[in-house]
C-alpha cells in the first residue's frame, strides 16, 4: 500500500485533493496536515511515499517542511504547489516536481503515480541550495536561513524574497553569497524573520547564483583528475567540449533524402529541458549517423563510440536474466549528467543518446521526449 501526504492549509484543498489521489485499485492511501508542523507528525509516525505540499502555510510553511526533510528524508519525493511559478521557476536547477495553482488535478495524479512507479530517490536531497533560493524569491519570503557544509557554515538573509544580505567566514555581503551558493550537500535551516533591512546586494539572488554556477565550474575544470580503472571510458562519455561545433549545431547523414527527416527529429531533442545533445549512433560500430547539439559543442563521435558498447551487451543482459521483452532504455547517471539510451526501431541497428544536464533536467520528460524522438526515427532511418 503507497501512502500521499497532503499539505495544505485550505481544507476545500485538502478535501479535492484526497479524494482524487485515493484509489483502493491501485492501492493509494492519502493523509492530510494542515502545516508543516502536522506533515512533520505524521512523516515521523508513518511511511509516506510521496509528499505534496503548499508553500504558504501558518504555523510551519512549506520551505520550513522542505528544509527538515532535506534532514530527516532526503530520498521522500516532493511535489511543490504555489500559485507563484513563472516560466524560469519551472526550470529550478534540481528543484523537485512544481505545479502552478490552478492546475489540472489529472496531471497532479500522473507526477505522484509516476514518482511512485519509478520509486524515484533523492528528489528532495537533490532540492539544490539555489533551487531553494529561488523559491523564496518566487514566494517573497521574508526568513534568514543558515547554511551548513561540511565544516562550513554561513547565513542569508532574506526580505520579501530580496536578498539583503549574507554572511560567513570572514565575508560579508555579496562575497558570503558567493561563497556560500557553490556549497554542495548543504544543510538549511530557516527563521521566519530577518534582521536586516537594507537594500538588495548588488546585482540581486540570479547574477549571484550564475556568478556562482560559473565558478563553480572554472574551479572543476582546473580540477585535477585522479587516475584510476575505468577512467577511459569515463573519460570517453564525458568527454562533451569540443570547438569543432557551436550551440544548434547538427550533423547530418550524407543522404540527402534522410537528412531533413533525421534532423527534424532529432531536434526535438533541443527541447527537453537540460539537453546538451541528442545522438543517432549504429550499434554494431559506434559510427555517429547524425547529432543535434543543444548546448556548448561536443565531442560526439567519442560519446557515441563508448556508449556503443553498452548498448552492444544490453541483449546479452537482457537472455541473462531471462527477459521476456526487452529493455526499452537504459539509463547512466553520473554527478552532473545523465546519459539516457534508446534503441531505435525492431531491428535495434541504431539507438539514440540523449545527454542531460543532471541539474536542469526533467527526467521523466526526457523519457517521453526520447520516446517520441525514437517512434519519429524509426520509418525515417531505413535508406
Amino acid at each position: 500500500m503507497k501512502k500521499v501526504l497532503i499539505v495544505d492549509d485550505e481544507p476545500a484543498v485538502l478535501f479535492a485533493l484526497s479524494e482524487a489521489l485515493a484509489d483502493r485499485r491501485r492501492g493509494v492511501k492519502v493523509a492530510t496536515a494542515a502545516n508543516g508542523q502536522e506533515a512533520v507528525a505524521i512523516l515521523e509516525s508513518e511511511k509516506v511515499d510521496v509528499v505534496v505540499t503548499d508553500l504558504r502555510m501558518p504555523e510551519m510553511d512549506g520551505f520550513e517542511l522542505l528544509a527538515w526533510l532535506r534532514r530527516g528524508l532526503p530520498h521522500l519525493p516532493v511535489i511543490v504547489m504555489t500559485a507563484f511559478v513563472t516560466e524560469t521557476a519551472a526550470r529550478l536547477d534540481g528543484a523537485p516536481e512544481v505545479l502552478e495553482k490552478p492546475f489540472d488535478v489529472g496531471e497532479l495524479k500522473r507526477k505522484v503515480w509516476d514518482l511512485m512507479r519509478q520509486s524515484v530517490k533523492g528528489r528532495v536531497e537533490n532540492i539544490s541550495l539555489s533551487s531553494f533560493l529561488q523559491l523564496l524569491e518566487l514566494e517573497r519570503k521574508t526568513c534568514t536561513l543558515t547554511v551548513t557544509s561540511s565544516d562550513h557554515s554561513g547565513r542569508l538573509f532574506f526580505r520579501n524574497g530580496r536578498l539583503v544580505g549574507a554572511g560567513t567566514e570572514g565575508l560579508e555581503g555579496s562575497e558570503a553569497a558567493l561563497e556560500i551558493v557553490t556549497w554542495e550537500h548543504a544543510d538549511v535551516e530557516i527563521s521566519d524573520v530577518c534582521p536586516l533591512d537594507g537594500p538588495e546586494l548588488a546585482g540581486g539572488l540570479r547574477y549571484l547564483l550564475l556568478e556562482g554556477m560559473r565558478l563553480k565550474d572554472e574551479e572543476e575544470r582546473h580540477a585535477p583528475r585522479p587516475l584510476g580503472i575505468g577512467q577511459e571510458t569515463d573519460a570517453a562519455i564525458e568527454a562533451l567540449l569540443s570547438p569543432e561545433l557551436g550551440t544548434g549545431a547538427v550533423r547530418e547523414p550524407e543522404d540527402p533524402r534522410a537528412a531533413e527527416s533525421v534532423r527534424e527529429a532529432l531536434e526535438q531533442g533541443r527541447a527537453l529541458e537540460g539537453s546538451l545533445a541528442t545522438l543517432l549512433v549504429e550499434t554494431a560500430t559506434g559510427n555517429l549517423i547524425a547529432a543535434a547539439i543543444g548546448a556548448r559543442g561536443i565531442e560526439v563521435e567519442v560519446a557515441a563510440a563508448a556508449t556503443a558498447e553498452l548498448a552492444r551487451l544490453k541483449p546479452r543482459v537482457e537472455q541473462r536474466i531471462g527477459l521476456k521483452d526487452r529493455f526499452e532504455e537504459v539509463l547512466l547517471t553520473s554527478a552532473r549528467r545523465y546519459y539516457l539510451l534508446r534503441p531505435v526501431g525492431t531491428d535495434r541497428r541504431m539507438f539514440l543518446l540523449l545527454v542531460l544536464d543532471r541539474a536542469r533536467a526533467n527526467l521523466t520528460a526526457a523519457q517521453e521526449g526520447l520516446a517520441a524522438i525514437e517512434r519519429a526515427l524509426s520509418g525515417k532511418t531505413r535508406a
